[in-house]
């Protein structure tokens, strides 16, 4: 179904949504992005992709890694916004496929790591040095760790894994070394026995650990600050909402909605203070103490 969809003087078709795949998890986020934009969306999926002349008939939105680089790879001339899509791998694919000819953008899955470590410089006030962990996807990401840290007052620490290394060796001594540890989304790197290890290790050593997921809370991370599936829905709906396609896209944007978890279990056996998330949430928000 098509409809006119005014921009200035001219007419164009509904916004087109991809979908990496067609499953519940992805249609929430599309479903998030149509309530929230107040307009209609032309929905697909990777494996029913539209034809070359729907793409560049409006603004794509591509939900997830897949559909963000098979509209790359498209070379169409319509705007298009990733979401739902990890903030270096949207470098990653920009960077590879990315011709020049079309505007993008972007609504990141991931924190920021000012607001992972404040998160962290909340929960562990008297820490003074944080680790972590880079993998081959991560890894462009250590100056901005290391600048972030600072600016929070820690002493950052990190090591880099690839694939043949042995975890256990190489994280016991970083994390012997750090007052708190932040775990950074890395699919090479992040593999159950690796997340194991790293739990392992921490609760062993009386450390700590900031999460990036409800679930890696849920089996031993202190504390997280996560944004759900429809949260992301609705900003990427409202960054549509309030587009002006006469003017530039605006500049890839981190999550604004977001949710604090903890693990009072986890607080108790390293003797710290049980987290209070609503408390947390509201404190990052405010920036206070």
């Amino acid at each position: 179904m098509f409809i006119l969809w005014l921009t200035g003087t001219s007419a164009v078709a509904e916004p087109l949504a991809l979908m990496s795949e067609d499953s519940a998890l992805y249609r929430l986020v599309a479903e998030e992005i149509r309530l929230s934009a107040q307009k209609p969306l032309a929905l697909y999926s990777t494996d029913s992709m539209p034809s070359q002349e729907r793409l560049d008939q409006a603004i794509n939105i591509a939900i997830g890694a897949r559909a963000c680089e098979q509209l790359l790879q498209h070379n169409g001339h319509a705007d298009l916004i990733c979401t739902f899509i990890p903030r270096t791998t949207f470098e990653s694919l920009s960077t590879l496929y990315d011709n020049g000819q079309r505007r993008l953008s972007a609504v990141y899955l991931d924190q920021p790591l000012q607001r992972q470590l404040r998160l962290a410089h909340l929960l562990v006030p008297d820490a003074k040095s944080i680790g972590t962990m880079f993998g081959p996807f991560s890894t462009a990401s250590q100056q901005l760790f290391d600048d972030a840290s600072r600016r929070e007052q820690l002493t950052p620490l990190s090591i880099t894994l690839d694939e043949t290394d042995n975890p256990i060796e190489r994280l016991t001594p970083l994390i012997q070394q750090s007052d708190v540890f932040l775990a950074l989304p890395d699919r090479a790197l992040f593999n159950r026995a690796t997340a194991k290890w790293l739990l392992y290790i921490t609760l062993q050593q009386k450390v700590p650990v900031i999460g990036f997921s409800k679930t890696y809370v849920e089996a031993g991370a202190l504390a997280a600050v996560y944004s759900t599936p429809a949260q992301i829905g609705r900003q990427t709906g409202e960054l549509l909402r309030e587009l002006d396609l006469s003017r530039p896209l605006p500049p890839p944007v981190y999550p604004k909605y977001y949710n604090v978890s903890s693990n009072p279990i986890v607080a108790r056996t390293l003797e710290l203070p049980e987290p209070d998330d609503l408390a947390l949430h509201r404190q990052l928000e405010d920036g206070t103490e």
